[in-house]
């Protein structure tokens, strides 16, 4: 057996490290680099770089075309990506940025998913303190009724509105302003609906942008108040950011104008 620290595989870690660096190089702002720009990039000798490069090629996560000759991404890299997006699954992904939410804020916090003009929970863990709340896995709600429903649905296209939309009756207007503000602030916060208790929720992004769950927090509102609420809010939206990096989201809500 090879032993790892021997120079022969330091070598071959750092060689591997290097290719990583090179495919790292490519983004959308950058598609396509020369050999000259990606030295530059990585502070590589061009002996080097050509050796990663036609290795990369060989294997087709990179290829060149030009004169002089402009690297980019081949189709390599897309039959790796295919395998890791098609495990892509919010509730799994989610599971442990909720059981620490969970655990550091004692309330009952939940993941919830589209369906329809519904939302259904899929995963919650019940405050662990006397006085709490929780639905339970299974439930399903009108989006337009909760927190976790209203902050997928201000995100949704306008055609998926709509069904909730019309349920809305005289209150449209009402709920369409609302979802103004959940879209500005990315979040919605609910309180009303069930006598003392309100909840608080941020939209989840997969890597196209597009809203495919919320994560929620609920409690009674003499804690859900003041600073704690701000607190709550913040923790709900950081879990929720976290939860859309694992499914491959740039960061940050849809631009404005791109707002239903």
């Amino acid at each position: 057996m090879t032993d790892p620290s021997s120079p022969a595989s330091m070598q071959s870690v750092r060689a591997i490290e290097r290719a990583i660096d090179v495919l790292q190089c490519f983004s959308l702002e950058h598609p396509a680099m020369t050999v000259a720009e990606l030295g530059r990039k990585l502070g590589l000798s061009r002996p080097t770089l050509y050796r990663l490069l036609h290795t990369l090629e060989r294997k087709g996560l990179v290829r060149s075309s030009g004169e002089p000759a402009r690297f980019e991404l081949g189709h390599g890299v897309a039959g790796i990506a295919h395998v890791w997006l098609a495990r892509l699954d919010p509730a799994r992904l989610a599971a442990p940025v909720l059981a620490r939410l969970w655990h550091d804020t004692n309330e009952t916090v939940a993941l919830c998913l589209p369906q329809g003009k519904m939302r259904v929970c899929v995963l919650e863990h019940p405050g662990r303190q006397p006085l709490s709340y929780a639905r339970g896995v299974g439930d399903v709600d009108s989006m337009a009724a909760t927190a976790s429903g209203r902050a997928m649905l201000a995100f949704l296209p306008p055609a998926e509105q709509e069904p909730a939309l019309e349920d809305a009756g005289p209150e449209r207007p009402a709920l369409l302003r609302e979802l103004e503000e959940v879209r500005r602030a990315g979040l919605a916060v609910s309180g009303g609906a069930i006598a003392g208790i309100r909840g608080v929720a941020a939209p989840v992004f997969d890597r196209t942008g597009r809203v495919v769950a919320s994560v929620a927090i609920t409690g009674p509102e003499v804690r859900l108040s003041g600073e704690r609420l701000e607190a709550l809010s913040a923790a709900a939206r950081q879990a929720a950011a976290e939860v859309s990096a694992a499914l491959g989201h740039a960061g940050g809500l849809p631009a404005e104008d791109a707002a239903p």
